[in-house]
């Protein structure tokens, strides 16, 4: 549930966000035209793009180009809230913003990740803390000051530990890319993700998604899905100690009993009679 939220406008878009979300909660978020970095305040959560899974902690942040994501608020303490903040970097407002000096590194590559994880700095936080302030005091907010807090933000990310990576990411923030089905699919073929969440990952309706998939993989993508995991569960048998719960949950079944019926119906063996043959 969120709880509250507090935003700042600019060119009538929303620029700089303050979000209290109270755990557990999903939200699906789509950046199509825009990069976001996001920073978590206090809390834990889980990030989902087409490529990546995420799990990320209080102070951390991360940058994310252009594309769909879901992202969960984790409930480990009851009375415990998350507080995400968010500056949206669109490419129009940036232009404005650098004009004549706009950076160099803004070029064009398909293959760069979505998500760029940034470990806790002592310079994104004060950065948070003063925006913190802002937010306090929203009559001291005027255009002039979000446009030089987003370059202000820019500016600290290449100055982090992680500054090369940062640049990396950052000059392929503004070049959408459609996320290939096969890319989206093998990403996240053994987590317990639903179909139609993979579908608006690849940022298709469902049965769009069902239609490309059986024509690329010549299956329907349940039973893909399904015997991709029970391959993996069958190498883990084989080549592991993990007791068949854990390569039950390894695989993306979400309960041993379910995944026990399935692999029978496979093997003609249960995973436990697999193993001891």
């Amino acid at each position: 549930m969120i709880i509250d939220r507090k935003y700042f406008n600019l060119n009538n878009k929303c620029a700089i966000e303050k979000i209290i979300i109270k755990p557990p909660i999903r939200l699906g978020s789509v950046f199509q035209d825009e990069a976001c970095f996001t920073y978590l305040k206090e809390g834990e959560m889980s990030l989902t793009s087409p490529t990546d899974d995420l799990s990320i902690q209080a102070e951390e942040s991360v940058l994310l180009r252009c594309g769909n994501y879901f992202s969960n608020a984790i409930q480990k303490h009851p009375d415990k809230t998350c507080e995400v903040y968010a500056v949206h970097l669109y490419p129009d407002i940036l232009k404005e913003l650098y004009k004549n000096e706009f950076p160099n590194f803004i070029k064009s590559d398909a293959h760069k990740p979505y998500i760029r994880k940034i470990e806790k700095q002592g310079v994104i936080t004060h950065f948070i803390q003063n925006l913190d302030f802002y937010f306090e005091n929203p009559n001291l907010v005027t255009d002039d000051l979000l446009k030089l807090k987003i370059k202000e933000l820019i500016l600290l990310l290449l100055q982090t530990d992680n500054a090369e990576n940062i640049i990396t990411l950052i000059s392929h923030l503004f070049n959408p890319r459609q996320a290939g089905l096969f890319e989206v699919v093998e990403a996240h073929v053994y987590s317990s993700i639903s179909i139609v969440d993979l579908a608006r990952l690849t940022g298709r309706s469902l049965s769009t998604f069902k239609r490309d998939f059986e024509t690329q993989f010549s299956d329907t993508p349940a039973n893909y899905i399904k015997e991709k995991k029970l391959e993996k569960a069958l190498e883990l048998l084989q080549s592991t100690e993990l007791s068949v719960s854990e390569i039950c949950f390894e695989v993306g079944f979400q309960d041993t009993s379910h995944f026990t019926k399935t692999f029978k119906q496979k093997f003609n063996q249960t995973p436990s009679e697999y193993r001891k043959k």
